[in-house]
């Protein structure tokens, strides 16, 4: 996917601290935050920014998958019921990649997937003709779980929650 932050229209920017301000982008149904020193224009830190944008976001799917491993440590009642299930698919997504200032390596914050349905259906092991679905729902993460994962270098991540 082609990212260009340089010629993009910001949606907006604003200050982070009293020497901090940041930039934001929007790339689809993600958010894409720039940081840059207060009373500076955001050029340099946007070209930075832009050398690695399109490789952060392939990666995108590597740290899901290394979200959802870390957070086994803190959701274990979770994933037990989901992997008992064991249904296809991320329950959790990339909400948007930060560029901050004194980091030098992008932030991915990650929280539930609303593309995974938690619905699902099964049956009783005694329905060996599988003539009687039950419709069951798997739990959801807390609303206000969310991970920052950083991205270190291609499919390498640590935990920076």
């Amino acid at each position: 996917m082609v990212i260009d932050l340089i010629s993009k229209s910001m949606l907006g920017y604003w200050d982070v601290s009293p020497s901090i301000s940041q930039c934001e982008y929007q790339v689809g149904k993600r958010l894409i935050y720039v940081q840059y020193p207060k009373n500076e224009l955001p050029a340099p830190y946007l070209a930075r920014a832009q050398e690695t944008v399109e490789a952060v976001w392939s990666d995108i799917e590597n740290a899901v998958l290394f979200a959802e491993q870390v957070s086994r440590h803190f959701l274990p009642e979770f994933w037990k019921i989901h992997d008992e299930c064991t249904k296809p698919g991320a329950r959790f997504d990339v909400y948007s990649i930060h560029y901050n200032l004194n980091i030098p390596t992008p932030i991915y914050v990650i929280g539930k997937s609303h593309d995974f349905n938690f619905e699902y259906t099964c049956y009783d092991e005694e329905d060996l003709w599988e003539e009687s679905p039950i419709a069951k729902n798997l739990p959801k993460p807390p609303d206000n779980f969310w991970m920052s994962i950083k991205r270190i270098k291609e499919n390498h991540f640590e935990d920076a929650t």
